[in-house]
């Protein structure tokens, strides 16, 4: 199973013939405000670390997460990229029954069809992307599922679940002996109170993926982990893992950006004001319906004629169509929330077109 993914502007300048320093990328999900300088410092002190193997252990980068997030060191696996404990975690985990949102994000279905899992969907566009908790919970219960798998914020979407909606999933979770899957790879962009990490330690079928390449926008170096309190679901995924699985650069690199507390907070500033800069501007243009979002990252529906996608495209801005995603049957688009020159040039192109 092949997903696709914002991001790919290396295919894209290759098909329309253009160059990638001309393109402007609105379909890759990462902070505006690019990598911050402490984490740039250590990458280039650091070159001559690289006639040396990382440490297979990753012990201090370990440390790092287990401080930042301040649970025990035993809990963590750190991994290359969100999307490789993704794939340990389908390839380890055994899940009968699955339930996903539609749409999603398309690698947990990749991952857990490794093991033959099961696939039932709360589709959200028949509910117009409104949905509760409860309804899910229901949905639940109708499959007999034992394993439930939520992006939180989910992509492409972006609406996020409060605390007291993710208590009340746990709870049910918890009662009936179902695994809880939580990818909370662009949390980090709203706040660290819409998690479920402070509830680790008290439920071993809780399993949560983090990313640090959004934030502090380093996805060429693969950076992620994984969370969760079942040791011997970590100790089968580490058996499996291959050795030294993360670089030099991303292990040190990582380290750093845990201590980045006030480039955190300066993101999620920034972001929340260009999100609604970006909010005021697409709602104006009557060929858009635009939902709401919490995150770094836009989603709507296109009302207009016409290919929106490729009408951009030949204004050097890509965005991400939305309709490899399951679950989705009109034509809907999501755009990266980026810097205010960025995100005005999209709107003037917008305003060209419509």
């Amino acid at each position: 199973m092949t997903v696709k993914h914002g991001g790919n502007i290396q295919e894209i300048s290759e098909v329309y013939q253009k160059g990638k320093e001309r393109l402007i990328d609105f379909s890759a999900n990462i902070n505006p405000l690019g990598i911050p300088e402490g984490v740039e410092r250590v990458i280039a002190n650091s070159i001559t670390q690289l006639i040396h193997y990382p440490d297979s252990r990753y012990q201090t980068l370990i440390r790092s997460i287990a401080n930042f997030h301040e649970i025990s060191e035993a809990f963590i696996y750190p991994s290359n990229g969100a999307a490789e404990a993704i794939f340990m975690l389908g390839s380890t985990l055994k899940v009968n029954k699955l339930l996903l949102l539609a749409p999603t994000f398309g690698e947990y279905e990749a991952a857990f069809s490794q093991s033959g899992t099961e696939f039932c969907y709360f589709y959200l566009e028949e509910r117009n992307f409104k949905w509760s908790v409860t309804e899910l919970i229901q949905v639940a219960e109708t499959q007999k599922v034992d394993g439930i798998c939520l992006c939180n914020p989910n992509n492409p979407v972006g609406q996020i679940l409060s605390k007291r909606e993710l208590d009340k999933l746990f709870e049910f979770c918890c009662k009936n002996e179902v695994v809880l899957i939580l990818d909370e790879a662009f949390v980090d962009f709203t706040k660290e109170e819409n998690s479920l990490i402070s509830s680790i330690n008290d439920y071993p079928n809780l399993y949560i993926l983090r990313s640090l390449t959004k934030m502090f926008a380093i996805p060429g170096l693969r950076l992620g982990y994984l969370l969760t309190s079942n040791l011997s679901t970590l100790r089968a995924i580490k058996k499996r893992s291959i050795p030294w699985h993360i670089n030099t650069f991303a292990d040190l690199a990582g380290r750093q950006a845990l201590k980045e507390h006030s480039f955190i907070e300066e993101s999620q500033r920034y972001i929340q004001k260009e999100r609604l800069f970006l909010e005021k501007g697409l709602s104006a243009f009557e060929e858009i319906e635009l939902f709401p979002s919490q995150t770094n990252f836009l989603f709507f529906r296109y009302l207009g004629s016409g290919c929106l996608y490729k009408s951009l495209i030949h204004k050097n801005i890509v965005i991400r169509d939305c309709s490899d995603f399951k679950g989705l049957t009109k034509k809907y688009y999501r755009i990266a929330v980026k810097s205010r020159t960025e995100n005005q040039v999209l709107l003037n192109a917008l305003e060209g077109i419509l």
